[in-house]
């Protein structure tokens, strides 16, 4: 209920051509085969936890569904559903057709997975236990399919007048794994004028808002609220304008695969527009993401990420720099670091109204000698009072030990300074040990369009290499590992690489464990990816059984 919901508010008010009787779904949904699916699934626990994982998936299946397991369901078949729309968010039902090899067998099936036969209600009506008491499901069986609906009124949504042929859903030329599709022009005029009931219901259904006195929805304070309150009032503005512009919209699509080969989990979503129209000329121009600090992740990585913050439109831009506005006026007035914060503060909302805000991290290495560096670099325009103020703390405020520590303007890149600060030794945690023991430094400068900080033997040289990087394309967000460096790392802190190769390997190769992306063009595409090999095997391994959802 609450997907359809969601996905129903992006819907818009525009002229469409209704289909003939019974009305196409404006929500569909479709599975590959069970058997695929199991296949796959099989095949993820393998790559996460091994012959345990698999073996855990499987017993959980037995535990649920006994001895004869999927015995009444067809396995060669797919899954279909469909969401029905209405003007009124209660008669909203979601429809899901299970293939069946037989009746007798399915209702089998359905005692088995319920605990508890189906109520047979007559009239080729079942009743079936519902996932939340406030609603309801039943089941009727219809050209070998079992139809399952679900919502407040199920029951008309099973008449045999509307319910939606199974063979008309399924699209076999879409192979992933899972598909949801929202057809903009299936939504009638009835439903389109309803928006306002069902933006209502959502709000509903999260809990309402959050940003009132006291403690919120979110579990924050009145100072917190206030900071944020911007922010969100900038992110309801900025949905309201996209959903006008979806106006133009033609099929939104989710889509889940897992490809075995790569050993990557993958949810993509798209959107479509109408030839013309305004959602596609906007989509069409969507510009690549890029990352100016991007090329830091060198070959010689052996852990790291890069992101660029979603600030990509005046709403979000506006909200902020409202937000981080709120928070500058909480830094006490009698505070020693209050012109230090100030800056921090002041350089953030210009960084922010760029829309360019980048952050990269890597570590390092080795090197000829074994030792590793770890290079940090976060955007921030105009670093120049920000260096200012940041001196006079130190100079001020910091204990005469740590100030000699520091050296002023050690070196140069150009026209920016760098600054060092020695790593103090000891301790009962050794930081420094894979970063070149008593030779690690920090470096850190502050550079025209962005804070960069080193750390390792060689800090200043890697500094002068970092502060010339370019700007280059890249995913909104990319963590990237080397297994084999992480086990050398592991090792040089003083930790057992073994565990390492245990739970990721160690194939010498700079691999994504994780990314999103965003591109446009003809569509809208945002493209989200887990590396299954990089999730800890052990997370599963190390369990006997695992709960299926």
């Amino acid at each position: 209920m609450r997907y359809a919901l969601v996905l129903t508010a992006a819907a818009l008010v525009a002229p469409v051509a209704l289909p003939a009787d019974p009305p196409a779904p404006p929500i569909t949904f479709q599975t590959q085969p069970a058997n695929r699916v199991l296949d796959d699934l099989r095949a993820a626990a393998d790559l996460i936890g091994g012959e345990k994982a698999v073996k855990a998936l499987n017993d959980s299946i037995k535990d649920r569904f006994g001895e004869k397991g999927f015995n009444g369901l067809d396995l060669t078949r797919p899954v279909v559903g469909y969401v029905t729309l209405a003007p009124k968010p209660e008669d909203i039902t979601a429809v899901i057709a299970f293939p069946v090899t037989n009746e007798k067998d399915f209702l089998a099936l359905c005692e088995r997975f319920n605990s508890g036969k189906p109520e047979d209600l007559g009239k080729g009506m079942y009743q079936l236990p519902p996932l939340d008491p406030r609603y309801k499901a039943r089941m009727r069986f219809s050209e070998r399919y079992a139809y399952i609906s679900y919502g407040l009124k199920p029951e008309p949504a099973l008449d045999a007048k509307v319910l939606v042929p199974a063979n008309t859903l399924y699209d076999p030329a879409d192979q992933a794994l899972f598909a949801g599709k929202f057809h903009f022009d299936r939504l009638t005029p009835e439903v389109k004028l309803a928006l306002p009931k069902y933006v209502e219901e959502i709000k509903k259904e999260f809990g309402g808002g959050g940003f009132g006195n006291g403690r919120g929805a979110f579990g924050i304070g009145a100072q917190e609220a206030m900071i944020f309150k911007p922010l969100v009032e900038e992110f309801e503005k900025m949905v309201g304008r996209y959903v006008l512009l979806l106006g133009g919209g033609d099929t939104a699509a989710v889509r889940l695969n897992v490809d075995v080969t790569t050993a990557d989990l993958s949810v993509e979503a798209t959107l479509n527009g109408k030839p013309d129209s305004a959602l596609s000329k906007a989509i069409a121009g969507f510009k690549p993401t890029g990352n100016k600090f991007g090329d830091l992740l060198t070959p010689d990585t052996v852990v790291g990420f890069k992101t660029r913050l979603p600030f990509f439109n005046d709403e979000l831009k506006a909200g902020a720099v409202k937000s981080l506005e709120e928070g500058q006026k909480l830094v006490p007035a009698n505070d020693s670091v209050k012109a230090f914060a100030d800056e921090i503060f002041k350089g953030l909302i210009r960084t922010v109204k760029t829309g360019e805000v980048d952050i990269v991290g890597a570590v390092r290495g080795p090197d000829k000698n074994g030792d590793f560096s770890a290079v940090v670099a976060g955007a921030f325009e105009d670093t120049a009072a920000l260096e200012k103020e940041f001196k006079k703390f130190v100079e001020k405020d910091a204990p005469g030990n740590e100030q000699e520590r520091f050296k002023w303007n050690a070196a140069k890149a150009g026209t920016t300074n760098i600054h060092t600060y020695k790593v103090p030794g000891g301790g009962f945690v050794e930081f420094d040990k894979p970063f070149g023991g008593d030779k690690c430094l920090i470096a850190f400068a502050f550079a025209p369009k962005g804070v960069f900080v080193v750390v390792g033997p060689d800090a200043i040289t890697v500094m002068k290499d970092a502060l010339a990087v370019k700007a280059a394309e890249a995913p909104v967000l990319d963590i990237v590992v080397n297994p084999a460096r992480i086990m050398k790392l592991v090792e040089k802190a003083g930790g057992p690489p073994g565990q390492v190769e245990q739970l990721i390997g160690k194939e010498d190769k700079l691999i994504s464990a994780m990314s999103l992306a965003v591109s446009g063009g003809k569509e809208l595409k945002v493209r989200s990816t887990i590396n299954l090999r990089m999730l800890p095997k052990a997370f599963l391994s190390s369990v006997e059984r695992v709960e299926m959802p």
